[in-house]
């Protein structure tokens, strides 16, 4: 082994340790952010209701959007969230994120990670991720993806860890899986948490 490995190797070690530590700690204290109460979802497209169902599985309520986000933030959606606090999660057309996006504001919360995935390409899926630590948990999840990649973000957006804060990603991450069924169009996933 050559001298510049072994000190490479040695100054890893030790980092990679403390974030070990450091993560178990944060969980252990509930530093992932606030719960998922909620998630929001457009009805109209396979995709979407794969994505709400793994939400619910971990404990959010689901809200359909019949076609008028609106209404949801400003009818059953607010009542939750009044009752139960926590963040919304959401997959929907991009429209429909723009009205949750102004909807959350309103009553105090902002975004926190955004995904746009654009299924227009023959067979292939484009992911486009933005936001906080939970940007890292689903690319990571993408990655790992075996086909049901709506359920693989649902399941990675509760659980970012302390790691994934500590993890900076130097770009915007961009990667691109197999589209294996699902709506042909453009889509995106989000968690708008309390500010």
């Amino acid at each position: 082994m050559k001298r510049r490995d072994f000190l490479k190797g040695a100054a890893v070690a030790p980092a990679a340790v403390a974030v070990s530590r450091w993560s178990r700690a944060a969980e252990a204290l509930g530093a992932t952010g606030p719960r998922i109460s909620a998630v929001v979802y457009d009805e109209r497209y396979s995709d979407c209701r794969v994505f709400a169902d793994a939400m619910v599985r971990h404990g959010a309520a689901q809200f359909a959007i019949a076609g008028d986000a609106g209404s949801v933030w400003y009818g059953a959606l607010r009542e939750h969230l009044s009752q139960h606090g926590g963040s919304v999660a959401g997959m929907t057309t991009d429209s429909d994120l723009g009205v949750s996006r102004e909807c959350g504001r309103e009553i105090g919360m902002r975004i926190g990670y955004e995904g746009s995935h654009d299924g227009r390409s023959a067979g292939l899926l484009k992911h486009l991720l933005r936001g906080d630590d939970r940007a890292n948990a689903v690319y990571a999840a993408l990655l790992r993806d075996d086909g049901a990649w709506a359920a693989s973000i649902a399941a990675a957006l509760p659980s970012a860890t302390l790691a994934d804060r500590i993890v900076a990603m130097a770009s915007t991450p961009t990667l691109t899986t197999p589209q294996i069924d699902g709506y042909r169009g453009y889509l995106t996933s989000w968690l708008i948490t309390p500010a």
